[in-house]
């Protein structure tokens, strides 16, 4: 039986009033086996699958009748749009990758297959489609690129980005130059270095070191790395004013970046540097001549270096042997070894009598819907209070328990917890609650039995407990699948905590009945001081939740800025003390009714923010999608102080289609500095 031809209706009609023909399902079946979208022969929407809306995050409702180049941007590329057109319109089939966006705005490269439907007559009736999110591969490519213009080691931009960044300054568009210093910078005796603690070790020291340059560093200033411990620092200033003047208080505050000694193989490391600068247009105005000028002065340099002279030369004062201003603070300290103060166990038993004996207290802090801005659940942490009336972190006690005790605890925790939810109804406050679990006690037969045992007792809905797998690395997860199995059977939600933490791994992920994941708190460390390594690791691990089709909470948030970039990487929910503290049960009504509700991904205010916001997009090569007025960056921009410089102009390059990716990756070095410098 052929298949009705598209009526001539309205774009916003409604096309499946009578639903999709069951002749359309069997015939897009045979075409794929991984229906995304089916459209008329018009391109408007009549069926949208659960694929396509875990990718893009419509429903279906909210494209029926639509085109599907509402998922189109300007960072869609437009001879990729008109090749999609053009096969269409001859009745051929597509397939390639456009960049597309989500409902939140968000970026994501799609492998995408458009398969024309002929009717008897060999007319195309429908369209079907399947879309692939491969933002993994698309963003090993832009990856790949930032590679080929910056340090593996230091991340600093490397020779080529010089280069290109030295064509820019000493030749600009508009034909105003600047007054310009280059400036080499040899770490000395840096080979020593490496002898005495190891090329590893002191890989390390040049990274730290370079992260403490770069924190220093300001608007006007770009260092990069020639290799080994050779450096060249550019410094932009205004033209007229006295060279060594205007680089007296530039390279005394980069002096402090070897202040302070660097921790290596166990020992305190100090370093002294040298520096060699040659100016433009005074030294000449090539590459090739400014370099040649800062290497003579580097060699003058270096005959004081360690001292407590003048640590950088001015090629203009070279010949004649006079010091230019600027001294090297601190001198090399002897090494010494890291204190670790032992730890103590304490009156064990005294804790444990305390712990099950009326000691035990199960604190409540609250995980954040990142997007609503509201309360998502209660994660149940156990605490000890003595009798004293301090209370003691699980820390203090956890790791003196046995399995048998930590099954116990378990029970009494989750009783605890579950007894909660009744008086919070009677408050007005309906929430859900997590309680962690151990795999040991997953392991009691019995388990699944009282978990069913205690909702019944307390009038609980299965619904409203999450159970959180605390796992180690000894985990039988073979052994585990069936306890799991029985509790999603039961009702319960189960996540896994501490995604990322080394144990997890995807094989387990896809084969246990896990509703939600948790990003480990150290993922999220270090986005003060590795800022772009830690969204990567962010990204992917969100991206894994994504695709697995979990709830995905990022803990650890303690400020601001930590808790913008997981929401705009994407995290649905964020726990940490900047949200709330642990706090007891009965604080919870009151502390719920005076919560502040905010709405994280679509707001910027800190420069962590800011550079998840750009560099999502950065990293799949897209402009910003929004108009430069509505963008969330054009507001962080606007609430700091000062006039606008040139990250407002970068900035409104990423608006284009083609923006340029130089800029793009200044505002990602600007952003990084600023965020190291509060670190």
């Amino acid at each position: 039986m052929p298949l009705p031809r598209a009526s001539p209706e309205p774009a916003g009609s409604p096309h499946v009033a009578d639903g999709v023909p069951p002749e359309l399902l069997v015939r897009a079946l045979s075409a794929t086996s991984e229906i995304s979208l089916i459209t008329d022969s018009a391109q408007r929407i009549m069926h949208a699958s659960r694929s396509f809306s875990a990718i893009t995050g419509y429903a279906e409702a909210e494209v029926l009748g639509n085109n599907c180049r509402i998922l189109q941007g300007p960072g869609t590329a437009p001879e990729t749009a008109k090749a999609i057109r053009d096969a269409l319109f001859r009745g051929e089939q597509f397939r390639g990758d456009i960049l597309n966006y989500r409902k939140d705005g968000s970026p994501f490269w799609n492998a995408l297959t458009v398969t024309p439907l002929l009717d008897e007559d060999g007319q195309v009736t429908h369209f079907v489609s399947v879309q692939r999110d491969i933002n993994a591969r698309m963003a090993m490519h832009e990856q790949l690129r930032f590679q080929a213009t910056h340090d593996q080691l230091t991340g600093l931009p490397n020779r080529t980005a010089l280069d290109a960044h030295l064509a820019k300054v000493l030749d600009p568009d508009d034909g105003v130059r600047p007054a310009v210093a280059l400036g080499l910078i040899d770490l000395d005796r840096f080979k020593d270095v490496n002898n005495a603690v190891g090329h590893s070790a002191g890989d390390a020291i040049l990274a730290a070191w370079a992260a403490r340059m770069q924190a220093l560093l300001q608007p006007a200033e770009f260092l990069a790395r020639m290799g080994g411990d050779e450096f060249v620092l550019v410094v932009e200033y205004a033209a007229g004013d006295d060279t060594a003047v205007a680089l007296d208080g530039v390279l005394k505050r980069l002096g402090r970046s070897v202040e302070e000694s660097f921790a290596a193989a166990g020992e305190r490391i100090s370093l002294t540097m040298s520096a060699g600068l040659a100016s433009s247009p005074r030294n000449g105005t090539e590459t090739r001549t400014l370099l040649r000028g800062a290497y003579a002065a580097l060699n003058v340099a270096k005959t004081r270096a360690g001292g407590p002279e003048s640590w950088w030369e001015l090629a203009a004062d070279a010949a004649d042997g006079r010091v230019a201003p600027g001294t090297l603070p601190g001198t090399r300290v002897p090494g010494s070894m890291p204190v670790h103060p032992g730890a103590g166990s304490g009156p064990v038993n005294l804790l444990k009598e305390r712990l099950f004996g009326g000691g035990l207290e199960m604190f409540m802090q609250p995980a954040v819907d990142l997007g609503a801005g509201s309360v998502y659940l209660f994660e149940a942490l156990a605490r000890l209070r003595l009798v004293d009336g301090s209370v003691l972190p699980p820390a203090a006690f956890l790791q003196y328990l046995s399995e048998a005790e930590t099954d116990r605890l378990f029970r009494l925790g989750l009783d605890q917890a579950l007894a909660c939810l009744p008086a919070w109804d009677g408050e007005g406050l309906s929430a859900k609650v997590s309680v962690n679990i151990a795999p040991s006690t997953l392991l009691d037969r019995d388990c699944p039995t009282f978990v069913e045992e205690s909702l019944q007792r307390h009038g609980i809905a299965p619904q409203r407990l999450v159970l959180e797998l605390l796992e180690t690395g000894t985990t039988d997860w073979d052994a585990v699948h069936a306890p799991l199995s029985r509790l999603v059977q039961l009702g319960v939600g189960l996540a896994m905590d501490d995604l990322g933490a080394g144990y997890s791994s995807l094989k387990r992920l896809s084969m246990l009945p896990f509703t939600a994941v948790k990003i480990d708190r150290d993922m999220l460390s270090g986005l003060r001081t590795s800022p772009l390594e830690s969204l990567s690791l962010i990204a992917t691990l969100v991206q894994i939740g994504r695709d697995f089709g979990m709830t995905v909470v990022a803990e650890g948030l303690e400020d601001l800025g930590m808790t913008e970039a997981a929401a705009v990487m994407g995290a649905g929910y964020g726990q940490g003390y900047h949200l709330a503290r642990p706090m007891p049960a009965s604080e919870v009504p009151e502390w719920t009714a005076e919560f502040e509700s905010r709405e994280y991904p679509h707001q910027v205010r800190t420069a962590l923010g800011a550079l998840a916001y750009h560099w999502k997009f950065l990293r799949l090569g897209s402009p910003h999608p929004h108009k430069i007025e509505d963008c969330p960056f054009t507001g962080y921009l606007a609430a700091r102080s000062g006039r606008p410089d040139d990250v407002d102009r970068w900035h409104a390059q990423q608006h284009r289609a083609g923006s340029s990716s130089g800029a793009s990756r200044m505002i990602v070095d600007r952003l990084v500095r600023e965020i190291r410098r509060g670190a």
